[in-house]
């Protein structure tokens, strides 16, 4: 079941980015990809893959679904490539932050774009979850705030999160609700079978 949260500022305009405007990485790190996709290889620099850090000026090129393709200069070579577009930003990234629509339930861990570790997370920690809830899902996508004031993007295992406004009691209530509605539809439907038959 998946429950899209609702969220009462947008913390970046990924939408606004516009081909030649400058954009600001707003994650810890984020890569390049050769391609517009997280399964396509990382460009890389001297053997190392090309890792963007926090407020990292880049330029924006044109968009392919989530990803948008970009320019940058690292270690004076001029780099293009696709970054994830929730990394992005036109906005002065000091400034910019998530509106939390959730929290963390118990001691976990923050996973990277590999699914390793990368940070501890501790339980009540709040986290924006910018892709919608899946209970059934493994993971789910969510950025957070680190100590030292910069965002993390990642993923955190789907049973450690506490979506605002949104119980797990509800969510299994809602599933218990239509397996019953369910039932009753199809007991009239039998039942209104029968009574056809003996007409």
């Amino acid at each position: 079941m998946k429950i899209f949260l609702p969220v009462l500022a947008v913390f970046f305009s990924f939408s606004g980015l516009s081909i030649n405007d400058v954009g600001y990485i707003i994650s810890s790190i984020a890569y390049i990809y050769s391609q517009p996709s997280f399964s396509s290889e990382k460009i890389n620099v001297d053997g190392q893959p090309v890792t963007l850090s926090h407020g990292q000026e880049v330029s924006i090129g044109e968009k392919t679904g989530d990803f948008v393709y970009v320019t940058v200069t690292y270690e004076q070579n001029e780099i293009n490539g696709y970054v994830y577009k929730y990394y992005l930003t036109t906005s002065s990234p000091q400034t910019v932050y998530p509106v939390f629509n959730g929290s963390i339930r118990r001691d976990t861990n923050i996973y990277d774009l590999n699914y390793q570790p990368a940070y501890e997370l501790k339980n009540g920690k709040e986290v924006y979850i910018y892709s919608g809830y899946e209970s059934d899902e493994g993971f789910t996508a969510v950025q957070v705030v680190l100590d030292d004031g910069s965002l993390y993007s990642g993923f955190v295992k789907t049973e450690d999160l506490e979506p605002y406004g949104i119980s797990p009691l509800l969510i299994v209530g809602i599933s218990i609700i239509s397996a019953c509605v369910t039932v009753i539809l199809s007991l009239v439907f039998i039942k209104k079978s029968k009574k056809s038959k003996n007409k």
